[in-house]
């Protein structure tokens, strides 16, 4: 593989790269590496790739791609399972992995932000106000590691730490504890983003709002914006709970919202001001096992009421995260934890924040685990584990081993088809029974998950291509369920270029199923209002050619 070098000169055509913009590779070898993503479910074509390291260089290579009718698709760390980051349409690849410093540009570093450095990379932080403002291209795992000498953290929790953070953002990304924390969403303050058009604004929380239904920008964008008629549709779902499918467009929302989740439709991200919070305290995992799908969800209930209460039946602490596995899971676990109870309906794991007593003792007081051992045995189970912080290597291979045995399991067929769906606590046991009734399709499956949120995954494990045509109609039917429960066909993941085959055979784009022919139109409108060539990420959410 060669090292990125800078262009050489144009020709005369016109086809060549032009000089002034950021680092570039041309290597075949080089651009393969960005030409699909963890998924591997589709692959891209380039003829470039672009490493700029500040939102300069991208607004000099997003105007190149105008002038030349060049479709760019911007790639982070390529962790993400939609396609959103694959350059189905060929062009360009811009990726943020070099942006690891914050360079302002039309914004001010505020007082009493330091700069933090860790490896080659650098953040503000304001420890006091529990508030940083970081660059793109990390990774979570360095941000958590820069953070942890303040005994603070990032808390959205997002389950893939190899992630960077910018891509995070695109994708209002979430994990196990964002049942606690809330998803990306909740912890932006402020974004510098830089449009298709190659304008750079600072969007800060609360400074700049839809005038009523109208997205006005405090740029010339806006001029385009109110000539094209970027109007927020009545009716336009906005979801209080979980959500990752579709731009969130409400009646006067904060123009944050509108970039966070939007998968690089409308812009690049090239700085990020997040809140933080202090680092819990000490924390214990326990995972318990219940005979009975009905003993599980009913503890689960109780989780969730006390998050509510904080006083539920005496629960003594409110859980960060609550995870479920159900029998099928546990069968693909029970190979490398074979002490897994053999007639176990379903499992939760579910973690909790404690004082550490005044000891070297790292266990809670005895106390506290009397109160959740009364609530397991109230509720049948039959056995529980519990660590602590000290002893979390287990629990992570506890978690690490059901993907790790589905994907021994699929490489050697035809590849899985997973759910990502999440419905409102109140009409969760009516998804739970469609998955039932999709369980019974003669496809294997596993279902585990973000219980909590109401969101698990369904993953169809199918032998055969034949089987793999079943398991896409019963997909299908479980997310048009979703959307009938008031609930969303994706709640972590984006829908990114994911299409879908309706009852009559047709391909339609994924999120069509949840918001509609019209929902689909109200974001073309917006995209065409801030990215009039369409040059950005062609294919996430919408097709170019959508009417």
């Amino acid at each position: 593989m060669s090292t990125p070098h800078q262009p050489a000169p144009p020709e005369r055509s016109g086809q060549r790269i032009p000089t002034g913009l950021p680092q570039v590779s041309e290597d075949p070898e080089k651009i393969r590496a960005y030409l699909s993503d963890e998924s591997a479910a589709m692959h891209g074509s380039a003829d470039a790739v672009f490493f700029p390291t500040g939102a300069e260089q991208v607004a000099a290579l997003l105007l190149a791609a105008q002038q030349q009718e060049k479709p760019v698709t911007i790639s982070a760390g390529g962790t993400s399972i939609t396609g959103s980051r694959v350059p189905t349409g060929g062009g360009w690849v811009l990726s943020v992995e070099r942006m690891r410093d914050v360079q302002p540009v039309t914004f001010t570093v505020p007082e009493g932000y330091d700069q933090v450095r860790h490896g080659d990379m650098s953040f503000y932080l304001n420890v006091e106000a529990q508030s940083a403002i970081a660059p793109v291209g990390i990774t979570l795992t360095e941000f958590a590691e820069a953070l942890a000498r303040f005994g603070l953290v990032y808390p959205p929790d997002p389950t893939e730490m190899t992630a960077l953070l910018g891509g995070t953002v695109a994708t209002n990304a979430s994990g196990a504890r964002s049942y606690h924390y809330r998803p990306t969403r909740s912890w932006v303050r402020a974004l510098e983003v830089v449009l298709p058009t190659g304008e750079i604004v600072w969007l800060k929380r609360g400074e700049h709002r839809a005038q009523g239904r109208s997205i006005v920008f405090p740029v010339r964008a806006s001029e385009r914006a109110a000539e094209r008629g970027a109007e927020i549709p009545p009716g336009y779902p906005v979801f209080a709970s979980k959500n990752a499918a579709g731009l969130y467009l409400a009646e006067g929302m904060d123009l944050v919202d509108l970039f966070v989740g939007s998968e690089g439709l409308l812009g690049v991200i090239t700085a990020i001001q997040v809140e933080l919070a202090q680092v819990p305290r000490d924390v214990v995992t326990t995972v318990a096992f219940f005979p009975s799908v009905d003993d599980t969800l009913s503890f689960v209930e109780l989780l969730r009421a006390n998050r509510a209460e904080t006083t539920v039946a005496d629960a003594p602490a409110a859980p960060l995260s609550i995870e479920y596995f159900d029998r099928r899971a546990l069968g693909f676990m029970r190979d490398a934890f074979p002490e897994i109870p053999l007639d176990a309906a379903g499992a939760v794991l579910f973690e909790f924040a404690y004082e550490r007593p005044a000891t070297h003792n790292p266990y809670p007081d005895g106390r506290t685990l009397r109160g959740w051992q009364a609530l397991l045995e109230k509720h049948n189970a039959h056995a529980d584990w519990s660590v602590t912080r000290e002893d979390s290597a287990t629990i992570k291979r506890f978690r690490h081993a059901l993907p790790e045995a589905v994907n021994a399991w699929v490489r050697a067929r035809v590849g899985k088809l997973g759910t990502d769906m999440a419905v409102p606590p109140r009409h969760f046991r009516r998804m739970l029974e469609a998955y039932r009734q999709a369980e019974e399709c003669g496809v294997q499956t596993v279902c585990f998950g973000h219980i909590g949120d109401c969101h698990l995954h369904l993953n169809f494990l199918p032998e055969d291509h034949e089987q793999l045509s079943v398991a896409r109609r019963a997909y299908r039917e479980l997310a048009r369920r979703a959307v009938e429960l008031g609930g969303t066909i994706s709640a972590e993941h984006g829908v990114g270029k994911k299409s879908i085959e309706d009852e009559h055979g047709r391909t339609v784009p994924y999120l069509e199923v949840m918001l509609g022919r019209e929902g689909l139109r109200a974001i073309h409108a917006v995209k065409r209002a801030l990215d009039p060539g369409f040059i950005l990420n062609r294919g996430n959410m919408v097709p170019q050619e959508y009417r």
